[in-house]
């Protein structure tokens, strides 16, 4: 399950999703995760691209995805044998990790405040708040139904 952030945290983490929002000049919703990571320059590829047996390596270790820096750029790798809705979560999940900070050296925050920021960010990107509140959305499965979401992150 996903945790909710409160307070200053929370706050900080959404103003940097809606940053990234704005610097893209993205207007159109749901966001596209694809698209944003390639106005990012960010590579994406399924973990399926690995022969079988690293494949399942990483899937064990990783699960769902993971970011790595190699020649000058970011690349996503995500778990393609899950549905769409939990692909979109891990890259932009994977996208927030670059965002904030968290794959860089000097990050000295706690892995578990990591993943929660992380998680924070993606659900923002994937149904931000203010739209929430502005289309007059009222229970999850509206929300869900109107950002393309999993019930869990509605």
């Amino acid at each position: 399950m996903i945790k909710a952030m409160k307070g200053k945290d929370y706050d900080e983490v959404e103003e940097e999703a809606e940053n990234l929002i704005e610097d893209l000049g993205l207007n159109v919703f749901p966001l596209d995760c694809f698209m944003v990571a390639d106005l990012l320059s960010i590579d994406v590829h399924k973990c399926s691209e690995f022969s079988k047996k690293d494949k399942k390596f990483i899937v064990s270790k990783y699960k769902d995805g993971f970011t790595i820096f190699k020649k000058g750029r970011y690349i996503i790798y995500y778990n393609d044998s899950v549905g769409f809705n939990r692909i979109k979560f891990t890259i932009w999940h994977e996208i927030a990790h670059i965002q904030l900070g968290h794959l860089e050296k000097d990050c000295t925050k706690s892995k578990q405040r990591q993943e929660e920021e992380a998680n924070h960010f993606a659900a923002h990107l994937m149904a931000p708040l203010a739209l929430i509140h502005i289309i007059g959305l009222k229970t999850p499965q509206e929300i869900a139904d109107t950002f393309g979401i999993s019930d869990e992150i509605a």
